[in-house]
């Protein structure tokens, strides 16, 4: 894993073929993207992501499959999971910590969006981090069609994938990022890390907060 990393780094992509790492490569892309839109409590950086496949795809190491098949079937698959979730979890305590964890406004978000678009939401909400995973959450909560939810499900990943994919592909093509593509994967890879590591901290940060304040509100 390391060494495909460091291939990745230094854009060794020769490296990448011979160590056979590409499917590997792949793979984690898929399971990162099924977490980040299924767990809301685990914040993986899922937009940065697409768009370093979208360069991938742009410099030929990924076939287009990847951003048009393989990905959004990763990111449908896990609103399905956070679908599942919510029907799963409704009216137990486990919400109650899960609204511990989230940003102050992203639950309100997610059901304005719901109750203003219905089925729309997950269209946009796929755009916002979070929000993405409460919108199919709070649809399972309301137990609405689990079909109709697929459906969106899987046509708002495959747009959101390819308009974020369409973006790093373009980059890599144009002279100016394909003069510094090197930093530009640099960037990538050290934004992902940054904002995975940033909303971990919030995460916990709000979770000891809401921990205090229901300490204080018993005592």
């Amino acid at each position: 894993m390391l060494d495909m990393l460091m291939a990745i780094w230094h854009q060794d992509f020769d490296a990448l073929v011979q160590m056979q790492a590409v499917p590997l490569l792949i793979s984690c892309l898929m399971l990162v993207l099924l977490l980040e839109s299924a767990f809301v409590f685990l914040p993986l950086p899922g937009d940065s992501l697409v768009l370093l496949a979208g360069g991938l795809v742009g410099m030929g190491v990924f076939g287009t499959e990847v951003t048009l098949i393989y990905l959004p079937l990763a990111a449908g698959l896990g609103s399905v999971l956070a679908y599942w979730q919510g029907r799963a979890l409704q009216r137990t305590r486990f919400m109650d910590h899960i609204e511990r964890m989230l940003p102050p406004d992203s639950l309100p978000k997610a059901t304005r969006l719901l109750k203003k678009y219905g089925f729309l939401a997950m269209f946009s909400s796929r755009f916002i981090p979070f929000v993405r995973v409460l919108t199919p959450m709070l649809m399972g909560i309301s137990r609405l069609s689990i079909v109709r939810m697929c459906v969106a499900s899987f046509a708002s990943a495959v747009l959101w994938s390819l308009c974020l994919s369409l973006v790093g592909k373009l980059a890599m093509n144009t002279p100016f990022f394909l003069h510094h593509s090197e930093l530009l994967t640099r960037a990538l890879l050290i934004t992902s890390l940054v904002l995975f590591l940033a909303a971990v901290m919030a995460i916990l940060l709000r979770w000891f907060k809401g921990g205090a304040k229901n300490q204080t509100t018993h005592d």
